[in-house]
């Protein structure tokens, strides 16, 4: 598989669940405590480019714990996991070893691009906004979000 069939394979399982991840945002957006100052957004891959990854919400302020446990049952965005051998949802896998690309790159590409679009569907949030890949992952280190 090359780079841009991933991409593509990975915007298709995204956007299957954008309706869902809407409704986190939402969430998140009307449960917002009064001291969160700013949002962030992490694309978090696994460290092993397997094809692990996860997209979660951190809100900065004062007590950050406080803050986030406001938003706990929504702030993961996406996860994948493997539950009973099987990989939910069913992204492809890698064997780091075999691919001839940075898989981690592009799962932070193409989920800070899904996350940006489904930022503007949902016209922000209120506050200052970031998405971020993390470990340094991905063609940019972070992007502004709509407010």
């Amino acid at each position: 598989m090359t780079a841009d069939e991933y991409k593509a394979a990975l915007q298709s399982i995204l956007s299957a669940h954008a309706p869902g991840t809407l409704e986190r945002l939402n969430a998140i957006k009307h449960s917002l405590p009064q001291k969160a100052r700013q949002v962030k957004v992490g694309v978090h891959p696994g460290q092993s480019e397997e094809g692990f990854f996860d997209i979660a919400v951190h809100l900065e302020g004062p007590d950050l714990y406080v803050l986030n446990k406001t938003i706990a049952s929504h702030r993961f965005l996406f996860e994948v996991k493997c539950v009973d051998g099987q990989m939910q949802p069913d992204v492809p896998m890698f064997d780091p070893d075999e691919v001839a690309f940075s898989v981690n790159d592009v799962i932070v590409d193409t989920c800070i691009e899904w996350v940006e679009s489904l930022w503007q569907q949902l016209g922000g949030v209120g506050l200052p906004a970031v998405i971020f890949g993390d470990e340094g992952y991905g063609t940019t280190d972070s992007k502004p979000l709509l407010p």
